[in-house]
């Protein structure tokens, strides 16, 4: 990355801790941010040598003001840069932080979160002075929210690397130098990376390190601002491709593994959890957006999946709202199918590909909270194991169908 400025007002030169914030043109309150990390790193790390780090992407000079601004205990370093690559690229500068400042911990905070709290950086970094080597977070979360996750990152980063890490996308995470180090060295850095896939991409690529790992549970919701279209569609293609397009260079890693193992969740019950609040869900817009996905890519469709599958959509195709039911071998199949397809392709076939997935994830999220709206969070975290356990079961037709093509 080719930064455009880097501000060390300190002349910090070494730093135990590195915590990193992406910006984006003042988007999310970063100033608050700023002060909720100096805290957390004051009250439970006075006596390390922190560095508060911010990776600004912006087209303005207006974040770097705020992030300077900002009154801290902590010492800052700014690094900005206009390049259109976005916030995993510009992050990826600050990967490079940890070794230029010889930092033992470092850890990733979103600015996106409205009610982040001191104890989060607590929870984050303790687990890495336990020896732990990367660290994912596991919030109080609403059945129905971050349904992207629920229905497809996490069965597949759990079916291809073989980890149960509930939230491979989370807003923040940590990891020890040793991880960062190898993470640098690894050719995984595409486009889909560099933009918003860096988190499932971290995540990932801890995974097939086989190093040890946690969930620090944080006993709140995130609360964000959820995204609409077309940003989600945005957000949609890039973690969705960064799943898709690190099965190649990772591929030595996942076709060896078989079955998924747990991974432990550190400070569950220390704390009494905050409720999720409740969230609308447009049934009829997401069958709308299904049902209108045969009129643009129905052809499409043929010519990725089986034939098997495909007729199996037809038959959902059909179904009204009331028996609307996406089941969870023919949701494996598609996803599979399409990373297959995904494989050795040019960047305009991958995003008209991953474009053609949409409509089939609104269609299998329908049918996940019409199933499970009379559930509690947990029969619905159950539901949610029980289709893992499926994408489990078939990745030998995963392998079979990638070494066909």
């Amino acid at each position: 990355m080719n930064a455009d400025a880097q501000i060390n007002v300190n002349g910090i030169d070494q730093a135990e801790i590195i915590v990193s914030i992406p910006s984006y043109d003042g988007r999310y309150d970063l100033a608050k941010t700023v002060s909720v990390v100096d805290r957390g790193l004051s009250e439970f790390f006075s006596s390390r040598n922190s560095v508060i780090v911010n990776c600004d992407y912006s087209t303005n000079g207006a974040t770097k003001d705020i992030f300077l601004g900002t009154e801290t205990r902590i010492p800052k370093i700014y690094i900005g840069s206009q390049d259109s690559g976005g916030k995993g690229l510009v992050l990826r500068a600050s990967l490079q932080k940890v070794i230029e400042l010889n930092t033992s911990m470092f850890v990733i905070v979103e600015p996106d979160a409205s009610n982040i709290q001191p104890s989060w950086i607590h929870k984050l970094l303790e687990p890495l002075e336990k020896n732990f080597q990367f660290v994912a977070p596991l919030y109080v979360h609403h059945k129905d929210e971050d349904l992207l996750n629920s229905m497809l990152i996490y069965p597949m980063t759990r079916s291809l690397y073989g980890w149960r890490i509930r939230k491979p996308v989370g807003g923040e995470l940590a990891l020890r130098r040793e991880l960062v180090e190898r993470m640098l060295e690894m050719d995984v850095w595409n486009q889909y990376v560099n933009s918003e896939g860096l988190a499932v991409c971290l995540s990932t690529l801890a995974m097939c390190f086989r190093q040890p790992m946690c969930q620090a549970f944080i006993n709140q919701p995130r609360k964000t601002i959820r995204k609409e279209e077309p940003e989600f569609f945005s957000y949609f293609n890039d973690v969705v491709g960064t799943v898709f397009s690190l099965m190649e260079p990772l591929e030595k890693y996942w076709k060896r593994v078989k079955w998924s193992r747990p991974t432990a969740i550190l400070g569950i019950g220390s704390e009494d959890a905050e409720p999720a609040e409740e969230i609308e869900t447009d049934l009829d817009g997401l069958h709308e957006r299904f049902l209108g996905g045969f009129r643009k890519y129905e052809e499409f469709w043929r010519e990725v999946v089986s034939q098997s599958t495909y007729n199996k959509v037809q038959e959902i195709r059909n179904l009204d709202m009331n028996h609307f039911s996406f089941p969870a071998q023919t949701w494996t199949t598609i996803l599979y199918d399409f990373a297959v397809s995904f494989r050795g392709k040019d960047d305009e076939y991958r995003e008209h590909l991953i474009e053609a997935l949409l409509p089939l994830f609104y269609g299998k999220a329908l049918s996940y909270v019409r199933k499970t709206e009379r559930m509690s969070v947990q029969q619905a975290e159950d539901a949610i194991e029980t289709e893992c356990v499926v994408f489990e079961e078939n990745k030998p037709y995963l392998i079979s169908r990638w070494e066909e093509n």
